[in-house]
């Protein structure tokens, strides 16, 4: 079992990361998902995604996810081939998850460095796009 600690890391490269592991058949855990950052100017961000979920119909979709969970996910399954068995089976073996879970804080994780963001650039944590996007909780 991989964990991936997604604290002040660049979304696109957890999501090569962990879609790479899955497809190896590894179960991949990536816990705090709301410290993934995404690079670049905020406003560009928050429009990209607000056009996204302005596509498609209440009835057929395609349906874009607001929460902080479903936005991770759906970059890493981008990064797969989901269209193939193999791919579906790797998109099962990826969660994700906000926060840490109880059983995960016992278990250590990982950082790698090449997707850690130290370099203070324009950048928008999925937390804070969650947020902009309106998700309420229940």
């Amino acid at each position: 079992m991989v964990i991936i600690d997604g604290k002040d890391c660049v979304l696109g490269r957890v999501a090569t990361y962990a879609a790479k592991m899955a497809f190896e058949g590894e179960q991949v855990s990536v816990i705090n998902a709301g410290d993934l950052v995404i690079i670049g100017d905020k406003n560009g961000i928050v429009s990209d995604y607000r056009n996204r979920l302005e596509i498609g119909t209440m009835s057929k979709g395609p349906f874009q996810q607001r929460t902080v969970e479903g936005i991770v996910k759906r970059a890493i399954k981008g990064m797969m081939h989901r269209k193939t068995p193999r791919g579906r089976e790797a998109i099962g073996r990826v969660k994700v998850y906000a926060g840490v879970p109880e059983d995960l804080k016992v278990k250590e994780s990982i950082v790698v460095a090449k997707m850690r963001m130290d370099k203070p650039v324009h950048r928008l944590k999925i937390s804070e796009l969650s947020n902009i996007l309106k998700y309420k909780e229940i």
